[in-house]
């Protein structure tokens, strides 16, 4: 049984419509994230799990205990959900010491105080701040404060963890190592957490499966290789990582689509877009397609043109081109460098994807 369901969220700020049926499920023990840019309504569906946020329309149960429903008028308060919540803000009260700030939650729920003295020292370890507990928080790092915003909320013991958008106010390099440590702790507790993301990396990199937002509705849910591989609409595929997207007039032929690429003499190959036909766009990933030398005799057959070198770019561990064929403008990426003003690309028929 999934230990959050989700279904048929709607709230409404005024006119404006923040949430417009969203529905989804996470299993027990997933780390599942809410992507999206901002507005998109993926911080509105958390505060409404957490009980921050009253939508109009829907239900939100977790395991056996339904949180809301507006249907039979239902909503457990905030504070009975058993729920774990990091801010982007951190919100770790200033005028607490770290071994403070994580004693109230359970001094609020009236445990003894060599049971607090446990648990708090406990958990402090768990996130290796355990020789901070006497400082303040303006004493500590943004990381440091970080985790002990992330050891308030697991202080308690909650059912389930909500991270919004915690990373944003950390430098890069501090960023992909809380990335990493959060992952690790995740997985270690086994606990299902919501993770809340407009940075696709992020997403990417820590998730086990992604639902990607869009003006207030999910426009894809997946693990992150199938919807950054497979997006299912031109939003998905433009904001999940960089692409190229190819206009044209598709048609089946012989167990493939072929799409006459508009404005242009060429057609592109497609495999597995059964269905698709008419007016379409394709998707293709900059690092999907194989750059090669104008003359290896090699690089010849289906989907495979001359094309001409716009811009080189080095970028460290590839190099990135600009390259036309024709009229078709194509942003494609190479382990090495290929001289010349002229050369070959080959786009595999796998790596098409209809998205519109």
């Amino acid at each position: 049984m999934p230990e959050i369901r989700v279904e048929g969220l709607v709230k409404e700020f005024g006119d404006q419509r923040a949430l417009d049926d969203v529905s989804f499920s996470v299993e027990d023990g997933e780390l599942f994230t809410l992507l999206g840019p901002s507005g998109c309504g993926k911080s509105t569906t958390l505060m409404s799990i957490a009980g921050f946020q009253t939508p109009e329309q829907g239900r939100i149960a977790v395991g056996e205990e339904t949180f809301f429903d507006a249907a039979r008028r239902l909503a457990v308060p905030a504070e009975q959900r058993n729920l774990g919540i990091v801010f982007q803000s951190y919100a770790v009260w200033p005028h607490m010491t770290v071994f403070d700030n994580l004693a109230f939650p359970l001094r609020v729920r009236k445990l003894k105080r060599d049971a607090i003295r446990t648990r708090v020292r406990e958990v402090l370890e768990l996130v290796e701040m355990a020789q901070y507990e006497r400082r303040y928080p303006h004493q500590l790092s943004g990381g440091q404060q970080q985790r002990v915003a992330l050891a308030r909320a697991l202080v308690y013991s909650p059912a389930v963890l909500l991270l919004d958008e915690p990373f944003s106010n950390l430098d890069a390099k501090l960023r992909e190592r809380a990335r990493a440590w959060v992952k690790e702790l995740q997985h270690r507790l086994g606990l299902t957490t919501i993770f809340v993301t407009h940075d696709q990396d992020e997403a990417l990199s820590m998730s086990d499966r992604v639902a990607v937002m869009s003006a207030g509705e999910v426009q894809q849910i997946g693990a992150p290789e199938d919807v950054y591989r497979r997006p299912a609409n031109r939003f998905v595929a433009e904001f999940v990582g960089r692409v190229n997207l190819i206009e044209g007039v598709a048609a089946a032929d012989g167990g493939v689509v072929v799409v006459d690429v508009t404005g242009s003499q060429h057609r592109l190959t497609v495999r597995g877009a059964d269905g698709a036909s008419g007016n379409v766009t394709v998707a293709v990933r900059p690092e999907a397609v194989t750059v090669l030398p104008a003359e290896d005799a090699s690089a010849n057959g289906t989907n495979t043109w001359e094309a001409d070198v716009g811009t080189v770019a080095f970028l460290g561990d590839h190099y990135e081109y600009e390259v036309t064929i024709g009229s078709l403008a194509l942003t494609v990426q190479s382990s090495r460098r290929v001289e010349g003003e002229r050369v070959r690309v080959h786009i595999p028929p796998d790596a098409c994807t209809v998205v519109g």
